[in-house]
């Protein structure tokens, strides 16, 4: 009795021992009704070392001086930088850099945005550019102030096929760039309207004006290769000199007769043969050169003409080819003018 007793004991206590572990072990602010279940720690991932824990850091000592290129660098790109174009040029010894000056003058003194009648247009001409030179040879480097010697000295010089070719492609690059650029930032005198203008021109008046330049260039090149194909032009420009002065030798015949009050129809008679002579050489002469520039005006056909054969005097072969020469320079500037207002004009 007393053994069973003793067990009956100890199991009670047992039961009461679990009961109190449960009850100090739960939460008792849960609901009973919570699933609950055991969470399992993620395994963990041995942590391994570098390779140069095992291998060792292979450092070599470095002798390179301090301002040493860094080696196996990556190339930090340079910042591109907005450069301007400069023309180099190399100066003649005679036609100087003065010329391109002079030349840009020339041809904007005598550009008009604006006549009258609301046109632009141009007076620049062969005459006129000799007429230009005739009176002060700007742009060349010659001695003395006979300026007939110093035109005859520069002619010498410059007009050979050779000179031509070397003077242009020294200065084409140069010109029409100082012409643009001259036109466009530097104020002068224009005529507009019946107005007169201090001021530049706008890049569209710029590109007017060397279309209408590139028009003469084109038209005295024309007329310079039809002198340099044709031999009689030259020739008849002779003939019209002699026929010049039969006039002259008439007409004092004919005032010498009326001071001395002798009977004035022979003389009179000379005098209008050696006129018509005259003209009938002109005509031939124009009418020759119009063939090869129908466009042109007949003073500027007739002023070439004498001024071709003033150049070919004692060289008639040698000077001839300088002007087939010059016709080619002059129809490729008339070119490049036709590119650079084309350039203007986008």
């Amino acid at each position: 009795m007393d053994r069973q007793k003793l067990a009956i004991i100890l199991i009670g206590c047992a039961v009461a021992l679990g009961i109190g572990s449960y009850i100090l072990i739960s939460n008792p602010n849960k609901d009973d009704s919570v699933l609950r279940q055991v969470v399992e720690a993620p395994a963990e991932v041995p942590a391994e070392a570098p390779n140069w824990v095992d291998e060792g850091q292979k450092a070599e000592p470095d002798y390179s001086s301090a301002d040493a290129q860094a080696q196996n660098a990556t190339p930090v790109p340079e910042p591109e930088e907005q450069t301007t174009k400069v023309i180099e040029v190399t100066e003649d010894k005679m036609v100087t850099f003065a010329f391109v000056e002079s030349m840009t003058d020339f041809f904007l003194n005598r550009f008009i945005p604006t006549d009258k009648n609301g046109r632009p247009v141009t007076k620049a001409s062969a005459k006129a550019v000799n007429i230009y030179y005739g009176q002060e040879l700007n742009g060349f480097s010659v001695d003395g102030d006979d300026i007939r010697m110093a035109r005859k000295s520069v002619f010498n010089y410059a007009f050979t096929p050779v000179m031509v070719k070397t003077l242009y492609a020294l200065y084409e690059p140069v010109l029409i760039a100082h012409l643009v650029d001259t036109a466009t930032s530097v104020d002068r005198d224009y005529t507009v309207g019946v107005q007169t203008e201090r001021r530049s021109l706008t890049e569209a008046e710029t590109a007017i004006m060397l279309k209408l330049n590139a028009r003469k260039l084109e038209e005295s090149a024309s007329i310079l290769r039809a002198i340099a194909t044709d031999p009689s032009i030259t020739k008849e420009a002779g003939q019209y000199i002699q026929a010049a002065k039969a006039v002259e030798r008439a007409n004092l015949q004919l005032q010498n007769a009326i001071a001395d009050e002798k009977n004035t129809s022979v003389a009179s008679k000379r005098l209008k043969q050696a006129i018509m002579q005259r003209e009938r050489v002109k005509k031939s002469i124009t009418t020759t050169l119009k063939k090869a520039c129908p466009g042109c005006p007949e003073t500027e056909l007739f002023y070439l003409a004498q001024w071709s054969y003033r150049r070919v005097l004692n060289q008639p072969e040698k000077k001839l080819d300088t002007f087939a020469t010059a016709a080619d320079v002059l129809n490729d500037l008339s070119d490049k003018f036709l590119k650079a207002a084309f350039e203007l004009s986008k």
